[in-house]
């Protein structure tokens, strides 16, 4: 009985591996036959939201830098555009694999996510950098002050939910309702600064759900970096909701304003403010997979490289002038995910940075 047992078992693993292999087969002979970089352009921004000239430069940049080795080598090309239309669509990692123009298997769509993120984050990470001398600041000083008319800005902060799967309670070091954020669902909340332009100067993905802005905040190397900069006598702002602790370097609205330059202050404020909400709205319109509709099915570590690929991507297509069409814009939802936006107990700097919103609130009038 035994005996027969095993024999059953060899035959069904043996169909099995045949079974495989003819769709590995089958999925080849599709890729051999089918090339994405043979579609319309305007097709092919739709579904991978990059134009083909800039998507193909991207690939011959990251391609030396691949070792990946297996023995049904599918070409870097293939796993770049599946990635993409990942990032882009947020579907089912099947669902992207059985694109006609990807033709791979969902545990190929899997190494992939995992491989071209962390080429990406590896080599391009540049695209996603915080003003280091006073001519970066003074560009995107001038930058907001042509726009909104306040001096002394470097940018805008905010934080955003991604929504996550429910981590594993057997992970190590992992507290699952860590992740469970005040609008009841499991995300990563994430930190961001962004210029005029909506350039992202700064993303941190590092910390879970639950965690309030102010608090992200406080352990921020930025702050830390404008904290030793305003000690060195520098005067550079950055923009906050009432969320945030009112400091020299991080400017939040007057809570109840009692004169009408007060009221100027916080329409300005609000304007000048704006960029990072739109940021994130361009982000996560381009790259779906970042909507809470989708929720990434990763740990927060992968789903951290997931979101720095987004943020860099996003910055190479604005810097190279590509703006969303109007159709993807149509079909996007509303971001409606930001973070708290609750008042924050002010910190040991309040009486700094109530001297420095009023320094700034004086120079609108000049």
């Amino acid at each position: 009985m035994e005996e027969e047992t095993y024999i059953l078992y060899l035959i069904l693993q043996k169909r099995k591996n045949e079974e495989r292999n003819f769709r590995r087969l089958k999925l080849a002979s599709l890729r051999d036959t089918e090339d994405p970089f043979l579609l319309q352009e305007e097709t092919f921004q739709r579904f991978l939201r990059f134009p083909k000239t800039l998507c193909w430069e991207l690939i011959q940049e990251l391609k030396p830098h691949d070792n990946y080795v297996r023995k049904s080598r599918i070409p870097f090309e293939i796993r770049f555009i599946s990635v993409l239309y990942f990032l882009a669509n947020g579907s089912y990692q099947s669902c992207v694999g059985n694109s006609h123009f990807v033709a791979v298997s969902q545990s190929s769509v899997s190494r992939n996510i995992q491989d071209i993120c962390r080429l990406v984050f590896e080599h391009r990470n540049a695209e996603i950098s915080f003003p280091n001398t006073a001519e970066h600041y003074n560009s995107i000083k001038r930058g907001f002050h042509s726009k909104f008319g306040i001096k002394g800005v470097i940018g805008a902060i905010d934080c955003t939910h991604v929504a996550i799967i429910a981590p594993s309670s057997l992970s190590v070091g992992v507290v699952p309702h860590d992740y469970m954020n005040r609008k009841g669902y499991y995300s990563v909340n994430v930190e961001a600064i962004c210029d005029d332009e909506l350039i992202f100067r700064h993303v941190n993905a590092r910390f879970p759900g639950s965690c309030h802005d102010a608090g992200i905040w406080t352990t921020s190397p930025v702050r830390i970096k404008l904290i030793r900069e305003h000690v060195a006598g520098s005067f550079t702002w950055l923009l906050g909701d009432s969320g945030y602790p009112l400091e020299p370097w991080l400017l939040t609205p007057i809570g109840t304003p009692s004169s009408d330059n007060e009221e100027r202050y916080n329409k300005v404020h609000v304007k000048a403010r704006n960029p990072i909400e739109r940021a994130y709205g361009v982000l996560k319109s381009r790259f779906r997979c970042l909507s809470k509709e989708r929720v990434l099915r990763y740990t927060h570590r992968n789903a951290a490289f997931i979101i720095y690929t987004c943020a860099i991507l996003h910055n190479v297509l604005i810097k190279r002038g590509i703006t969303l069409s109007e159709d993807v814009m149509a079909e996007s939802t509303a971001p409606g995910d930001a973070g708290t936006a609750t008042s924050f107990a002010s910190t040991e700097y309040y009486a700094e940075g109530r001297r420095a919103r009023q320094s700034c609130l004086n120079a609108l009038g000049m």
